[in-house]
């Protein structure tokens, strides 16, 4: 699915948790009855609710247009009076969706004192003067201030007009920007003053200001996009639709705190009572603390010898089955309140107890046979349909609808999904302590355990999308070169794959530092070979990747297709082919298999006449003979 809006809020108010559930029910038309879990479903739409006194999370999915949308709202109680938080998403099957805040927005933020971390995000515009100038240049200014903020200026000719533009874009864009109107051109003129020439805004237009204002020292003041006064007047509300598409877009890269990184995995496990609640703000978990737990085998029951010929007339007497059923029981052993394959396991358990005379009775009834013990079981039969309907009417084993199955598994899947990528997380820190660990005996020949520096650390960098490991290598890794035409498919793979992309990241990140790594070591002749070497047999704590994700050649198949060639050719410096393009077969594998399934085409010229490694394409898997 791919997303189309992301908020991110801080809230130290009270009761966090139903406030917000309660703003999502009446949105979402839910009559929610205020049990933990909840579920409401109204044709193709289907409302859940799941929360505790710590946590929670509310998902409304629903049919729009050709496709469908489905928002959730994820919250959870601060660590040791730290404010809470709340991450909102909206997600779809769309190609393409106009998306704008969830209407609930609005309605959550007015019932508290909602912010990004450092500036306040209201649920109208803010009304500037002069008195408030100095806080406003002082929120401009803050260097962790996360969402942008849009300042519109006074019109002389038509004040309404700019007051509708400020409403519009404050419930548009509600929990992703701080919306602010100036009262007047006094206020203008001591905002501009601050702001200086480049920074400006004036004549009934405005301008969204992007994290990072630094009047004076702005190398490119274009990037605070402004939006004339005569655009406005001419086209009203609509010429502001490039400032919301540009804002909601711009939040979707927003980059998660590590805090809420940690801990929004385990939510959906405290929810459903895989995790105690107090594991919420826990240390991060061994890996063998959130594998997936398996309940008990039940064994299949074996398969009854074959029963013997009954006699044609069976004696008066009554066989006595009561023995056979009544043998000593074994020693009971504990199961879960609902568990998995009942029937199986009843079945098992009675086919342990039947003995020969049972069996003949069987027999017996199934040639029309009327003897006691045939009676017996025919009223325990009786019994227990009464008893299964019994239980299938209080809803104890639950419903077998297909689709109450699907969304089962689909939950139990996004579960998955996320305990996988946390548990990569924690094998990429394992390995990269492992090669400082390697480097530093291979350095000093004697234990250094225990010891790391901020730079050692540092290493094993956590991002949040594709493009946050594009920009850091392009500033860090100076034996790389990355172009900027590799943006266009990272950031669709960002956009279209939001639960997918931190899975890929660790892997881009580390590639890249083995290819800096390498590059380096070629370039000073302290290693000799290809990439594919270095990755089997690196220098003592040098950054490596596995082999088995490095391909230092395509197949056959794929080089002698033209239309594969071709999709394969990418720029390069004329130092190394006149023609500026060169085919680049060798490719890393961020995912081995599946759709999607990344990769990092490149081309090798450590050792030749640039010195660097040139990353040529890095998005989907490029067409071949399986994707045509």
């Amino acid at each position: 699915m791919t997303q189309f809006y992301q908020a991110l809020l801080r809230d130290g108010g009270p009761r966090l948790g139903p406030r917000l559930r309660r703003c999502f029910a009446a949105w979402a038309g839910a009559e929610d009855d205020g049990e933990r879990i909840f579920e409401h479903a109204r044709g193709r739409t289907r409302t859940a609710f799941a929360d505790n006194d710590l946590c929670g999370r509310y998902i409304h999915d629903g049919p729009t247009g050709d496709g469908r949308l489905r928002t959730t709202a994820t919250w959870a109680a601060g660590h040791k009076g730290a404010p809470g938080w709340v991450r909102v998403t909206v997600e779809g099957d769309l190609d393409q969706a106009a998306v704008t805040a969830p209407g609930f927005m609005p309605a959550f933020l007015a019932t508290g004192r909602a912010t990004d971390g450092a500036v306040p995000v209201e649920a109208g515009p803010l009304l500037i003067g002069p008195e408030e100038v100095k806080e406003l240049t002082g929120w401009l200014a803050r260097p962790d201030r996360a969402v942008p903020l849009i300042v519109l200026t006074v019109d002389r000719s038509d004040p309404n007009l700019v007051a509708a533009c400020a409403d519009h874009l404050a419930e548009t864009l509600a929990g992703v920007a701080v919306v602010a109107r100036l009262y007047d051109s006094r206020t203008q003129d001591d905002l501009n003053a601050w702001l200086g020439g480049d920074l400006s805004v004036f004549g009934g237009g405005l301008r969204t200001y992007l994290p990072g204002v630094r009047p004076g020292e702005e190398t490119y003041a274009m990037r605070h996009q402004p939006r004339g006064g005569g655009a406005i007047r001419d086209q009203g509300v609509r010429s502001l639709e490039v400032v919301v598409r540009g804002v909601v877009d711009l939040s979707v890269h927003r980059p998660l705190p590590a805090d809420v990184r940690r801990a929004e995995p385990r939510i959906a496990r405290i929810l459903a009572g895989a995790l105690p609640p107090a594991e919420l703000h826990a240390a991060p978990p061994s890996p063998a603390a959130i594998a997936v737990p398996r309940g008990p085998r039940i064994p299949r029951p074996a398969a009854p010898s074959e029963p013997k010929t009954a006699p044609p007339d069976p004696p008066v007497q009554t066989p006595e089955p009561q023995p056979a059923l009544t043998t000593e029981p074994e020693p009971p052993q504990p199961e879960p309140a609902v568990p998995a394959g009942l029937a199986d396991d009843i079945a098992a358990r009675l086919a342990d107890r039947l003995d020969d005379s049972v069996l003949d009775a069987l027999v017996d009834m199934a040639r029309g046979g009327d003897s006691e013990t045939t009676g017996l079981i025919k009223t325990m039969s009786a019994h227990l349909d009464a008893l299964t309907r019994a239980v299938e009417s209080a809803g104890l084993l639950g419903s077998r609808a297909p689709s109450q199955e699907l969304e089962r598994l689909r939950r139990q899947y996004d579960q998955l999904e996320l305990d996988y990528t946390e548990l990569q997380e924690h094998e990429r820190k394992a390995q990269d302590r492992i090669r400082w660990l390697e480097g530093r005996l291979a350095e000093h020949a004697d234990p250094v355990y225990g010891v790391q520096t901020d730079a050692d650390q540092d290493d094993c960098w956590e991002a949040e999308s594709l493009m946050e490991v594009v920009q850091r290598a392009r500033k860090q890794l100076r034996h790389l070169d990355l172009p900027d035409a590799l943006d266009t498919e990272v950031s669709r793979l960002d956009v279209t794959y939001p639960r997918q992309r931190r899975r890929w990241t660790g892997r881009a990140w580390d590639a890249l530092r083995a290819l800096d790594a390498y590059a380096a070591a070629r370039a000073e002749a302290r290693f000799t070979g290809g990439f594919y070497d270095w990755c089997a047999r690196p220098l003592p704590g040098a950054p490596v990747i596995t082999p088995t994700m490095v391909s230092m050649k395509e197949s056959d198949s794929v080089s002698g297709n033209p239309k594969f060639h071709r999709a394969r050719v990418f720029r390069v410096p004329a130092e190394i082919d006149p023609s500026g393009r060169v085919f680049m077969p060798s490719h890393i594998k961020l995912q081995q298999v599946g759709s999607p399934a990344p990769r990092m085409h490149f081309l090798d010229d450590a050792g030749g006449a640039t010195g660097k490694v040139w990353i040529g394409y890095l998005g989907d898997h490029l067409p071949n003979t399986r994707t045509n």
